[in-house]
């Protein structure tokens, strides 16, 4: 499965088509990274641009309220010099803000409280005191300008915004001074009508209180829960989010601060505002660099294909047609192909046409070789078997029984050689033909012609499938000629009708070590070839010098022509050959005759090494 994987992933990546488009992608890249950077950051610019409109925007909506709070911080301050000089005449100190108030118009009470918390110099009312306070307290422990919305002013006894401003005597805190402002006041200033207006707007304080709103009012449930609005508080700066209301909603929260790090301006947002709606990130500008590139690389891949994939795969086709043995004539190349493909084409038409016109002429001359060897073989086949007639007239008229015995032996070796001519041209491959095809039918024959009385015997053939050379197969043929024909003549009258002789081939593989050499020559097997019959007495053999047969007493004749020969034959072949005695369980004493030479590695790819049909 891996391999598979590995052998389909290497096939991907190695396309024409693959590689172009890394390519094109590497060449595009850093184009590509440089063309997102911008927009990114064109996209942050607008982005930043669009927040800043909304601050102000929500700076806008409280304009009113955040002038009148503004000016109240501005009378503490212009106050500061006179309540100094007064301070120790509450009556004096009293009419300076009484005063002041009434002119003012716009504010409801003033009033300075003292380090001990006596409000004393007050706009209008009795004294108060707020040193035992815990809001006095923390005012003392850290004095700051703060602004507060108490549900009514201890003094007044209406809903007012406070606006405390520490006093300072040559930078030594002296006191506080508490500036009033109505509600009613505030609201009528924030009637003021912007392009976008947001969906509520209130101020808050460093605590996180809201400032213009009662708390039964309706439109805090559009404000962010508390926790948040006391985070927003703490928060220093102008700030932009996404945050869920107390009902639940997502909207978009702007905070514009008013007075830093005292008073803050939150507006709540529709997501469909205009205003809100320019802060939604644009990704199209960031996928036009991708679409681009997915552009390029569809156009390159209908180039390659058009101009290169579509004739190059028909030019494969072709050439894997003329690997597979088709050899007519080529189609042209489409007219649009490339000047570069078609003279590949061309090159190659021309190339096959050539070796076509080799391939038709060899296949020619080796067919007119073929048949002429063929017609060799048939001849020399003919001319032995006319020799044989010959002889067998010569032998009609012999009276001589040695001489008839020994021109009886050369007419079986002329016809024997006539077999071997005879199977020979009846292959159809004459350069590797099937050893075990020639070996059964030359058998075959033998056994016809020594057919006679006490001398009929039962083959038994043990044969393996197997091509040999020619020039193997000839000797080795004549060789089992010799062997077979004299175990026929030694079989004896008793054994008729019992007799048999076993004739076994086979191969034994070579080892790894012994394959194909590294110059292209074949490795080599061992074929061995063997020839039995049972043993005879001499009263029965006509031991008159043809092969070594054992006599009853295990002496050994003189060897004769038979021996000679086969010997000679091992020898042209190579190889090594043993006679001799041998027991056999079921059989008994046998005469074996073992040859054993090398040969060529048989592969399956052999034509001949095909069964036959």
């Amino acid at each position: 499965m891996l391999m598979r994987i590995r052998s389909q992933l290497n096939r991907l990546t190695g396309g024409l088509t693959f590689r172009l488009l890394v390519l094109i992608t590497m060449t595009l890249a850093p184009l590509g990274a440089i063309s997102i950077s911008t927009s990114n950051d064109m996209q942050r610019a607008a982005q930043a641009a669009a927040e800043r409109s909304l601050i102000g925007l929500t700076a806008d909506a409280v304009a009113g309220e955040r002038a009148l709070i503004e000016s109240a911080l501005g009378s503490a301050r212009s106050l500061q010099g006179f309540l100094l000089e007064r301070r120790d005449d509450a009556a004096a100190c009293s009419a300076l803000l009484r005063d002041y108030v009434e002119r003012s118009t716009i504010y409801s009470f003033a009033g300075f409280i003292d380090l001990e918390g006596e409000m004393d110099c007050l706009s209008e009312g009795e004294a108060v005191r707020f040193g035992e306070r815990e809001t006095f307290q923390r005012l003392r422990a850290s004095p700051m300008t703060t602004v507060a919305a108490p549900m009514t002013g201890e003094v007044t006894g209406l809903p007012v915004i406070i606006v405390t401003h520490p006093i300072r005597d040559d930078g030594v805190l002296a006191g506080f001074l508490a500036i009033s402002i109505t509600r009613a006041t505030l609201e009528a200033m924030a009637r003021r009508q912007i392009a976008d207006t947001p969906r509520n707007v209130v101020l808050i304080n460093h605590l996180g209180e809201v400032l213009n709103r009662q708390p039964d009012d309706p439109m805090l449930e559009l404000l962010p829960q508390e926790e948040t609005l006391v985070e927003l508080a703490t928060a220093r700066g102008d700030r932009v989010l996404s945050e869920r209301t107390q009902d639940g909603a997502r909207v978009v929260l702007s905070k514009a601060e008013l007075i830093p790090g005292r008073l803050y301006a939150l507006a709540v947002w529709d997501k469909t505002s205009p205003a809100v709606a320019a802060l939604d990130v644009n990704v199209m500008p960031l996928l036009f660099p991708a679409a681009m590139w997915l552009a390029c690389l569809a156009v390159l891949m209908l180039a390659v294909h058009y101009l290169v994939l579509r004739h190059l795969k028909a030019l494969n086709r072709q050439v894997r047609a003329f690997a597979l043995g088709r050899r007519e004539d080529w189609i042209d190349m489409h007219g649009h192909a490339p000047a570069e493909i078609r003279t590949l084409g061309t090159t190659f038409r021309n190339m096959a046409r050539l070796i076509a016109r080799e391939e038709s002429e060899r296949e020619q001359a080796l067919a007119e070789k073929t048949v002429l060897l063929k017609e060799i073989h048939h001849r020399v086949k003919n001319n032995l078997q006319l020799i044989a007639s010959v002889i067998n007239l010569q032998l009609r008229e012999l009276n001589d029984p040695e001489a008839h015995r020994v021109l009886l032996s050369v007419q079986h070796r002329v016809l024997g050689l006539a077999s071997v001519h005879r199977a020979l041209y009846a292959e159809d491959r004459l350069s590797r033909v099937r050893a075990d095809r020639v070996i059964e039918e030359l058998l075959s024959r033998i056994a016809e012609m020594a057919t006679g009385p006490g001398r009929a015997a039962k083959l038994r053939l043990t044969l393996e499938p197997m091509t040999l050379d020619a020039d193997q197969m000839v000797p080795l043929s004549f060789l089992l000629h010799e062997a077979v024909t004299n175990a026929l003549k030694h079989l004896g009258a008793e054994n008729a009708g019992a007799a048999w002789i076993a004739v076994d081939l086979g191969r034994l593989p070579t080892s790894e070590a012994q394959a194909d050499h590294a110059d292209g020559t074949r490795g080599e097997d061992t074929v061995t070839l063997r020839v039995r019959n049972p043993m005879v007495t001499r009263s029965d053999a006509d031991r008159q010098g043809d092969v070594n047969t054992a006599t009853d007493t295990g002496a050994d004749a003189e060897p004769g022509l038979g021996a000679e020969l086969i010997e000679a034959f091992a020898m042209q072949l190579g190889g090594t050959c043993r006679q001799g005695a041998l027991h056999d369980a079921e059989s008994g004493t046998v005469w074996e005759l073992e040859l054993s030479f090398p040969a060529p590695i048989e592969r399956p790819d052999d034509p001949a090494a095909a069964p036959a049909s």
